[in-house]
């Protein structure tokens, strides 16, 4: 019979976390051996010696990160491929090898860091579609091609599916994208992505030459069938796999310094992976990505909460996709016990860059909580004073009409605690949506804007949700419950809230909605909130907001959504 993957998105709420007796009987249905193993092939390509490739600077750090996590997930079998090294032989040879060493019920965690991108393919109108996804490695050159120096997606799927036994469990995360492209306009002032994106089919008109067969035999004896496996396999052809994508096909991975312009840069993948499986959560105890707290992280859950990182990361531009076949969203990652938690190391301060240097003496405020920076190149955020605009290092205008150091510092007090919240992001049970237009869209002038809550099947029924706006200039706002027809604030399982329609105005930037969900009342948050309702102290909200998650760890929830305006989209 054959299986239906599940491509996740994460925009609805199909990818549900499963009660822990489903867990446990999907653990004793398949067979697993009595010490089963972690094992990794990590592959990065920093350096491509290319004319027409330009270099990136986060594969090299994802590598390590990467390295470091597998082992502390228990992998003693880690096989790192670095740019040079990186080849389609030394690919193939290494996955065969892993195949080999493995064993029913071990985990195996293949892993790629760099660019990726797009040709036509010779053969149209084929399930493949009409392009080739591929890898171009170090040393690709499109008008001279050896097939050594690149890797069709195609060819990987082949691999797993004949080198790798049908009970080896296959994690695949590819933080890359081969095609897409930025879906809202940019500020030049301050924008430090960097897309991993080499070649676009439509734009270079490229087509591969032929690629050699797979190397070695089927781990299986495969002479009852008419193919070899990896013939022509796809995701969908394996049962074994689960795959996350940075992006979704229309849109462009990105990397960029973490957690500040001063830090490292890094796959945002990578970054949003790492996280939620090393750091705790509000309670200091329980794995960020444990979204149900109940001791493991699933692939539906490590696929929620990754989306919900890298959404507000890149500001709505990038959406991760995980794909798996049905009924393995339930599956434990990896075969171990979950890494031990730390505790997440304190954000180092924003820097900020002046335009102006009226500006700049303004800036050396006692109340600061910003550091100041000789150059837009190194700063988070960009003041143009003469325009009163802060713009963010993701391209955007996020404040509009700054034009003090009061009015600044409440703008900054926002991203803190925004920067504060984010890890803790929980999108399981509730989540909110902006409509009518696309995710991280940005409304012009008098377009109307609708904010709902999601509920999944998952939420108790009658459950209290609290939700607020926080302006651009970080001025708190009730949404609900706010008046008598809003009850308690209480949710209906598996239901669609509206919470309010508005029309836009100045001044423009960007809003965050913030949804609090808790089986217990919030009464007593809700009052505090009163207190600040017109006020800008967004910041003075987190801690009440990390208690209430702490309480009662997979009960609670938070959920933020992002509002982008401006004079034009």
């Amino acid at each position: 019979m054959q299986s239906k993957t599940k491509e996740v998105a994460v925009i609805s709420t199909k990818a549900r976390i499963a009660v822990r007796l489903l867990i446990g009987f999907f653990m004793i249905s398949v067979p697993v051996a009595a010490h089963a193993e972690v094992r990794a092939l990590l592959v990065g390509v920093s350096q491509f010696s290319s004319p027409v490739i330009s270099d990136l600077e986060g594969p090299a750090n994802d590598l390590s990160s990467m390295e470091d996590l597998a082992r502390k997930e228990g992998a003693s079998d880690v096989t790192v491929l670095r740019d040079g090294n990186v080849t389609r032989t030394t690919v193939e040879t290494a996955l065969h090898a892993l195949g080999l060493r493995s064993r029913p019920g071990d985990w195996i965690l293949f892993y790629y860091s760099g660019h990726g991108a797009q040709a036509e393919a010779k053969v149209k109108g084929t399930r493949d579609g009409d392009f080739d996804q591929f890898l171009p490695l170090a040393g690709f050159d499109p008008e001279n091609q050896d097939p050594e120096r690149f890797i069709v997606d195609k060819d990987i799927y082949g691999w797993l599916s004949r080198y790798v036994l049908p009970d080896v469990q296959i994690l695949m995360i590819a933080d890359t994208c081969h095609s897409g492209t930025l879906h809202r306009s940019v500020d030049t002032r301050s924008y430090r992505f960097t897309p991993r994106l080499a070649l676009r089919a439509v734009s270079s008109q490229l087509q591969l030459v032929s690629r050699p067969g797979p190397k070695f035999p089927a781990v299986l004896n495969y002479q009852d069938r008419n193919t070899l496996p990896g013939d022509a396999a796809e995701r969908e052809d394996l049962s074994n796999l689960i795959y996350i994508a940075a992006s979704q096909d229309e849109e462009l991975a990105q990397e960029m310094p973490m957690p500040t312009e001063e830090g490292p840069s890094r796959g945002l993948l990578t970054y949003a992976f790492e996280q939620g499986l090393t750091e705790r959560g509000a309670d200091g105890k329980t794995l960020l990505a444990d979204l149900d707290a109940d001791g493991s992280v699933s692939a539906a859950e490590i696929s929620i909460y990754v989306d919900g990182q890298v959404r507000t990361l890149t500001g709505q531009r990038q959406r991760p996709k995980t794909s798996y076949v049905n009924g393995k969203e339930v599956t434990r990652l990896f075969a171990s016990s979950n890494v031990q938690a730390t505790r997440p190391v304190s954000t180092p301060l924003p820097g900020i860059f002046a335009q102006d240097r009226r500006a700049t003496a303004m800036l050396s405020s006692p109340a600061a909580t910003w550091k100041v920076m000789d150059s837009a190149q190194d700063a988070d955020f960009v003041w143009d004073y003469a325009a009163g605009a802060l713009i963010r290092r993701s391209g955007d205008v996020v404040a509009s009409q700054v034009n003090s150091t009061a009015k600044l510092i409440g703008v900054f007090d926002k991203w803190s605690a925004l920067e504060n919240l984010r890890p803790m992001i929980n999108e399981a049970r509730a989540q909110l949506a902006i409509s009518p237009l696309r995710d991280g869209a940005r409304y012009v002038a008098g377009t109307s804007v609708k904010i709902r809550l999601r509920s999944s099947a998952t939420l108790k029924q009658g459950a209290y949700a609290t939700v607020f706006n926080v302006a651009s200039d970080g001025t708190v706002q009730r949404i609900f419950p706010v008046d008598e027809a809003d009850g308690k604030g209480q949710l209906q399982s598996d239901g669609v809230l509206l919470l309010i329609e508005a029309q836009v105005v100045e001044p423009f930037g960007v809003d965050h909605v913030v949804a609090v969900v808790s089986e217990a009342e919030q009464t007593e948050f809700r009052l505090f909130l009163q207190t600040l309702e017109g006020q800008r102290s967004f910041g003075k909200v987190v801690e009440p907001i990390k208690r209430i998650l702490a309480a009662a760890p997979g009960r609670s929830s938070v959920s933020i959504a992002e509002i982008y305006t401006g004079d034009r989209p």
